[in-house]
């Protein structure tokens, strides 16, 4: 993950391509913890990125999805109907009554949720492709989202999931 200084470095290589932008001081700093769970040399790498293709200050938003764009060419998801194909090597190899071995956890999931013996049975395979490439699209959406979900959100929904009602912080102005 970048540390302050490596963001910081960032910071200074964009000022000196767009010089006629000024960030604040507490700008800066929404910047480094906006930025701090992405490692160093992706955000260097979205940075430059970025440089290639704008002429503007990029702002956090624009940052993070050219991170996480590389991040995911990197190790990008496998399309649905690679996952699809994926599953039906695997009804040919293990059958109905064996176990699957999917090496795509997403496709694991969705198999999972449709029923593998209802998929290696069914009568209907263009049914079912259709099926599970909805169901598959929709939980690799579900997954970039969650990937790319700041970690400060992510702790959030945690503690909303567990039931427990945060508080808010108190401002300037309340009341005691």
């Amino acid at each position: 993950m970048a540390t302050e200084i490596e963001t910081l470095r960032v910071l200074k290589i964009l000022g000196d391509i767009y010089p006629s932008f000024h960030l604040s001081s507490s700008a800066i700093e929404v910047y480094v913890q906006m930025l701090s769970d992405i490692p160093g040399a992706v955000l260097e790498q979205a940075a430059l990125d970025h440089i290639s293709r704008s002429t503007f200050f990029p702002a956090i938003a624009e940052l993070r999805q050219a991170a996480f764009n590389i991040l995911e060419a990197a190790n990008p998801i496998p399309t649905d109907y690679e996952a699809w194909a994926e599953v039906q090597a695997e009804i040919r190899r293990v059958g109905h009554c064996g176990q699957p071995k999917l090496a795509n956890p997403l496709a694991e999931q969705v198999v999972q949720q449709l029923g593998w013996r209802y998929l290696c049975l069914s009568e209907n395979p263009v049914a079912d492709r259709a099926h599970f490439v909805q169901a598959y699209q929709a939980m690799a959406e579900r997954h970039r989202h969650s990937t790319r979900r700041l970690q400060v959100v992510a702790e959030f929904i945690a503690t909303l999931k567990a039931g427990i009602q945060p508080q808010l912080t108190g401002g300037e102005g309340e009341k005691a």
